[in-house]
């Protein structure tokens, strides 16, 4: 408002300068309702932010808690697995053991097997034997190059060989 140092005296300027008076302070008026109009929009707006920020700040408080959380889990599904894979290698271990002493085990029955093939084979050899000379003692008169005893005791000493056979 530019206001002249001297007011005029008139009645028609007295009138005109308070219309004029009167339209500035409607201006104004209108200008300090629309700043608080202004205000309080950014009043709402400064309130809705900030609630934003409390719920973001809520949300990555539960966050880092889960991710917290996740981690503990994850350690121990880790020794968990570390567990795991130590019992797995240990029963590995425990396995090429049993193996290795299925083999050797299997190598001793094979030794064995032959041997008893072997004691078998010999033992019907022998058996053989003893049973072709009886046969050839039996079939054989009896000589006497000694005496009446020899002879006796020949044919009885068969006999007993005999019966154990």
């Amino acid at each position: 408002m530019s206001a002249p140092t001297e007011f005029p005296v008139d009645a028609e300027s007295m009138k005109k300068l308070e219309k004029e008076f009167s339209m500035e302070a409607k201006s104004e008026e209108k200008k300090l309702q629309s700043a608080f109009k202004d205000m309080h929009k950014y009043e709402k707006s400064e309130a809705k932010a900030s609630k934003s920020v409390d719920k973001a700040v809520k949300a990555v408080r539960k966050l880092e808690k889960l991710e917290l959380e996740t981690i503990n889990s994850l350690h121990a599904v880790t020794r968990k697995h570390d567990v795991a894979v130590a019992d797995l290698h240990g029963a590995q271990a425990d396995l090429h053991t049993q193996q290795q002493q299925l083999e050797k085990h299997k190598q001793d029955l094979s030794t064995a097997r032959k041997h008893v093939d072997q004691v078998t084979k010999d033992k019907n050899d022998h058996d053989r034997e003893r049973h072709d000379k009886l046969d050839q003692l039996h079939s054989s008169p009896p000589t006497q190059t000694g005496g009446p005893s020899a002879g006796t005791s020949g044919t009885s000493g068969t006999g007993a060989s005999q019966e154990r056979t």
